[in-house]
């Protein structure tokens, strides 16, 4: 979407605020729980990012900077999607999660348990990655 429209979005708002981990952090917190043999949920955080904030550092990262988060509806979102090639069945679990991020109930129990952002890898730093695959 990047590279084609030179625009970033789904089916939920800019403002929504995203708890997002880096799959580095995933694996060291992992690794952790594995030999400690703890039991319950911990929140493996690295950063928490508006879907604005988000286009605004991969724009800046790959010289893009007025890169754009666009809202899509519903209907745009699985029509792009598979239009792309993607199964029907799977881009309508895709407007599911947008619906679930718009609403706040996917993060619901993360916001609202006052879990702290543990991971140490920040979007920006993803944001780096990311150009280099992009730009390769």
């Amino acid at each position: 979407m990047i590279k084609n429209a030179g625009i970033i979005g789904n089916n939920f708002p800019g403002d929504v605020k995203m708890a997002m981990v880096h799959t580095d952090d995933i694996a060291q917190i992992a690794a952790e729980e594995l030999l400690l043999q703890t039991t319950g949920v911990r929140y493996v955080i690295s950063d928490l990012q508006t879907a604005t904030a988000v286009a605004s550092a991969l724009g800046a990262a790959i010289q893009k900077p007025s890169l754009p988060w666009i809202p899509f509806t519903d209907e745009q979102l699985v029509g792009g999607m598979t239009q792309a090639g993607m199964p029907v069945e799977i881009a309508e679990m895709y407007a599911e999660m947008g619906r679930g991020m718009a609403d706040g109930s996917i993060a619901e129990d993360f916001f609202a348990s006052g879990s702290d952002v543990i991971g140490k890898i920040k979007f920006d730093a993803f944001a780096k990655q990311f150009a280099e695959k992009y730009n390769g």
